[in-house]
């Protein structure tokens, strides 16, 4: 099986300041989890988190792991102007780099919202100095898609690396490797799948709640009362499955990753 990379989406995704703060607590343990099993994957933290815990972005530098930016406010770039982009680029890698005493060279956008409406971004991402970018999902989906985008990674016109996320299946009944659907998916589902996937840079996508069995319920924002419940699924099975599906070879991070992708073709969208 390919190489795959963990990447961890480090936010906070509480209902409201009244709820448990328990992400920083989880993101320790999965530190201290991978290092166990040999993992060394890609961080993208929300600026604004990493200014309440610069700690934390300390601690997952310490560990050799990647810090990339997940936006320095978790808000979808169809929210935002090319200017306010632009400065929240600028200060969520200048959080990061003071706390992480690293160099910040990813970025990926909150909710995967780079699409065919908000493919200007590509050009305010890669001005910002970013290297490359893991913001694009190809295919529909329930919040934000792009249909029709590559699969493998690509340059946008401006120069900035796009490494999509890696789908299983086919036609309309493609996902993306991670979160919800591997929490729901059969394990062996999950492989035999991920053998047919066209993704040259394979990588599965997680947040600190997935780790999280014992967090209280509560009605997730950006979902109905009714799906809110699937969050909760199947959390104490993901550190068993990961370890399966990652192997005894782990992915690197993915900015080492991109050094090995050779030449790339051009999508403008």
């Amino acid at each position: 099986m390919s190489q795959i990379t963990v990447t961890l989406d480090v936010e906070d995704h509480r209902p409201g300041p009244r709820a448990e703060l328990r992400f920083p607590t989880v993101t320790r343990g999965i530190l201290d989890w991978l290092g166990t099993v040999g993992a060394r994957g890609t961080f993208f933290i929300v600026g604004e988190e990493a200014q309440r815990h610069p700690d934390l972005v300390a601690d997952i530098a310490a560990g050799g792991h990647e810090v990339a930016l997940h936006g320095h406010r978790h808000i979808p770039l169809s929210n935002l102007t090319p200017h306010e982009l632009a400065a929240d680029l600028a200060v969520g890698r200048d959080v990061l780099e003071q706390a992480g005493q690293c160099a910040v060279a990813g970025f990926r956008a909150p909710q995967f919202s780079l699409t065919a409406e908000s493919v200007w971004a590509h050009e305010v991402i890669s001005a910002a100095g970013f290297r490359y970018s893991s913001s694009v999902l190809p295919q529909a989906s329930p919040l934000f898609g792009y249909p029709g985008a590559p699969d493998i990674p690509f340059r946008w016109p401006s120069g900035l690396i796009e490494i999509p996320a890696t789908m299983l299946g086919s036609g309309r009944f493609r996902v993306p490797l991670g979160g919800v659907y591997f929490r729901l998916a059969p394990a062996a589902l999950t492989r035999r799948l991920l053998g047919g996937s066209p993704a040259t840079v394979k990588w599965i996508y997680l947040h600190p709640y997935d780790f999280d069995p014992g967090e209280k319920f509560y009605v997730v924002r950006d979902a109905n009362p009714l799906a809110s419940p699937l969050q909760w699924v199947n959390r104490r099975r993901v550190r068993a499955r990961l370890v399966d599906l990652l192997g005894s070879s782990p992915g690197a991070p993915l900015g080492e990753r991109i050094a090995d992708l050779g030449e790339l073709a051009t999508y403008s969208g």
